[in-house]
């Protein structure tokens, strides 16, 4: 069984993320909410963090262990230009760019997927160092969010190392899960965000869910 039909949200996501923005104004996209905790990066800002993050995964951190040197895609669309886990904003500002983006890394996911199946996705697997004090822009430690909510919350393919506490091991399966779990994650704050402003959400999402289960949106 292909690995397609493990992960078939893959397909469904980018349309979701396009309807849940249109018809927005560059006011309403660009408007953050500094007083939540989701709320320091604007709507522009989710829907260019989730184009990021498809390339991060699938190109930058397993891109050589899949495709070798002859990746499917350029380098420079994982360089941020200097920004915080966003798609470069001189290339990637205008609302549509940033859904391409986003659209052609799900279809990267998915080429992927075609030629894996679930056996194949739990055997790959890489080792993450992490220093202990490592932060986001925002503060909080990265190491935090892998004891208190990644290792809780997936019921397998990622898992701390016996001898050392901050190195962690992760699969393939794991990864499909974790960036399909953000991309869920990240509508919902696009909703919050429409809904600090007073406009209705359009996607039904189901909050049991993954990150969606764990995480709260004040």
């Amino acid at each position: 069984m292909p690995a397609t039909e493990i992960f078939p949200e893959f397909a469904l996501l980018p349309e979701m993320y396009a309807r849940e923005v249109e018809g927005l104004t560059d006011e309403q996209l660009d408007l953050k909410q500094p007083g939540k905790s989701w709320g320091l990066w604007s709507i522009r800002e989710q829907v260019s963090h989730m184009g990021y993050v498809n390339y991060r995964w699938f190109l930058q951190v397993w891109g050589k262990f899949l495709f070798g040197e002859e990746l499917p895609r350029p380098e420079s669309l994982y360089d941020t230009g200097g920004a915080d886990r966003l798609l470069d904003p001189m290339r990637f500002h205008e609302m549509d760019d940033l859904l391409a983006a986003y659209e052609d890394g799900c279809r990267l996911a998915l080429d992927i997927l075609e030629n894996e199946t679930l056996e194949s996705l739990r055997e790959k697997t890489k080792i993450r160092e992490v220093p202990r004090n490592y932060e986001w822009p925002s503060g909080d430690r990265y190491i935090d969010w892998l004891e208190n909510v990644v290792l809780k919350i997936h019921p397998d393919g990622f898992w701390r190392d016996g001898k050392k506490d901050n190195v962690f091991h992760y699969n393939l399966e794991w990864t499909f899960r974790h960036v399909l779990w953000e991309g869920y994650a990240h509508l919902k704050t696009i909703q919050a965000h429409k809904q600090a402003q007073g406009i209705e959400g359009k996607i039904a999402l189901d909050e049991g869910v993954g990150y969606l289960a764990a995480l709260t949106w004040e």
